[in-house]
């Protein structure tokens, strides 16, 4: 693979070593071209590039120019530059005859030829990026210019649409980043912070429950009296006393699914829009020791048990080999809680009923966790966390794309998703050092992420059984 990339580099170096033969350049014109390449790298702002573009021609040529670009809107050329006035406060001045076009062309008096951007470097780029032609660049006067200049003017121009597309997109990205570490202070003071607040509001809740549930004591200390009270106001009484009961067993309820949603909720802001992540590029780890099934998986299932029972899919963890005492991972609990949510709600979707080996119609999702040792390396073992859903095995080939950017599996075509889930997925686990995979199985698919354990973060000795159960 590197031998061939070599061998193609290498290829293009000599293709240019004949071009340049061809070329035939005199030595000012050489000069002119190591020239601009040296003050294009020397310069960092637009404006220098601007002035070196519109300078180099006049200095080495005795040849004024001037240096169009065009506008967002793609259509409109603004006048940015010249050899006679630098840098153009009014942009709409210049030479009326000069459009966009695709070749050079002649005016009256000038040579124009289009200044194209490298398209190889705007293909790459996530965002929409500059147009393949970024302007116009224009020499004056025209009768100075002999065939050969004009074909060293060509190539002349297409070194400053090149510089030039990469000093702007160099421009851009700053914009960008500014941007974002602009919208990341934005969300911390918006968003993230005032979301505190639901913490508080949850407590003066959980206060006016207990408050209501004196009440309801009052009412029951009424009810005991009842002897001395009328038949009728008892039977009040008594039904204000299980209306009461019911209707705080409901508000406590509701507030528990609200603290769970609060908890997650907090976790996943804090976690996806963490400022490191922003400030270094990358997901940045805050890692601490957990207990998986309590504090990471048990709590995303939560959130999708309601789906599960909706779709009649079962749900257990009868394959967990690993007792819970037994394993404490040092891991980004937040990001791992991401992995298991993506894991959970691709089950929601794909998961398929089948017919077991018994003849029972059956549809279920089961998670786990097994050792492997010394799957790492001498003296680090790795920890193997499974999701398995009943359905169609996956081919072979196929299982070794699911976890690419955006690339959909043929049977999910009318399922809503974007193909990002388990890319996700990947790159969180690969950030922990760990590995992904999916195993293709009779009745249905295993997908799996294993995970770096040292001998030292075993917390107990391993001499207990591990329980699996059915959830639901």
């Amino acid at each position: 693979m590197h031998s061939s990339k070599m061998e193609s580099v290498r290829a293009r170096i000599r293709e240019k070593q004949e071009s340049y033969t061809l070329y035939n350049f005199e030595r000012l014109q050489e000069e002119a071209f190591a020239s601009f390449f040296d003050l294009a790298q020397e310069y960092t702002t637009l404006d220098n590039l601007y002035l070196v573009c519109a300078l180099v021609p006049k200095e080495f040529f005795a040849l004024d120019t001037r240096l169009y670009l065009l506008d967002q809107d793609g259509k409109t050329l603004s006048l940015m530059c010249s050899s006679t006035n630098g840098l153009e406060k009014d942009f709409s001045a210049g030479n009326p005859e000069v459009v966009v076009q695709e070749d050079p062309y002649f005016t009256d008096s000038s040579y124009v030829i289009p200044i194209r951007g490298n398209r190889a470097v705007g293909e790459l780029l996530p965002f929409q990026h500059l147009k393949e032609i970024l302007g116009m660049f224009e020499i004056f006067s025209a009768e100075k210019i002999s065939e050969q200049q004009r074909f060293f003017l060509e190539k002349f121009t297409n070194r400053i649409g090149y510089n030039l597309h990469q000093k702007q997109l160099i421009h851009q990205n700053l914009n960008h980043i500014k941007f974002i570490n602009q919208l990341v202070a934005d969300i911390d003071h918006n968003v993230i912070s005032p979301n505190l607040y639901y913490r508080l509001f949850l407590k003066k809740l959980k206060k006016s429950i207990k408050e209501e549930a004196a009440i309801q004591e009052k009412v029951r200390e009424l009810v005991s009296f009842c002897p001395e009270i009328d038949d009728r106001t008892c039977q009040k009484l008594r039904e204000i006393y299980h209306a009461l009961g019911n209707n705080l067993e409901a508000q406590d309820e509701s507030r528990k699914e609200m603290e769970r949603h609060y908890e997650r909720t907090s976790l996943y802001l804090e976690t996806l829009l963490r400022r490191d992540h922003f400030k270094h590029g990358t997901y940045v780890l805050r890692k601490q020791r957990c207990n998986f099934r309590t504090e990471i998986i048990e709590p995303t299932l939560a959130r999708y048990l309601p789906q599960f029972k909706q779709k009649d899919i079962k749900v257990d963890n009868r394959l967990d080999e690993v007792p819970d005492e037994l394993l404490e991972l040092g891991v980004d609990k937040g990001l791992l809680a991401q992995v298991y949510d993506n894991f959970f709600s691709n089950a929601v979707k794909y998961t398929e009923e089948i017919q077991d080996e018994y003849g029972y119609r059956v549809k279920f999702v089961s998670y786990g966790k097994k050792r492997l040792k010394d799957h790492f390396d001498q003296g680090v073992n790795g920890v193997k966390f499974t999701v398995f859903t009943t359905g169609t095995p996956i081919e072979v080939d196929e299982g070794d794309r699911l976890y690419d950017e955006g690339y959909r599996s043929p049977a999910s075509e009318f399922k809503i998703g974007t193909g990002h889930g388990l890319h996700f997925v990947k790159h969180i686990i690969e950030i922990h050092g760990g590995e992904v995979g999916v195993e293709p199985q009779k009745y249905g698919n295993n997908f799996y992420f294993i995970l770096p354990q040292r001998q030292d973060q075993t917390a107990v000795a391993d001499d207990r059984e591990a329980t699996g159960r059915i959830i639901w």
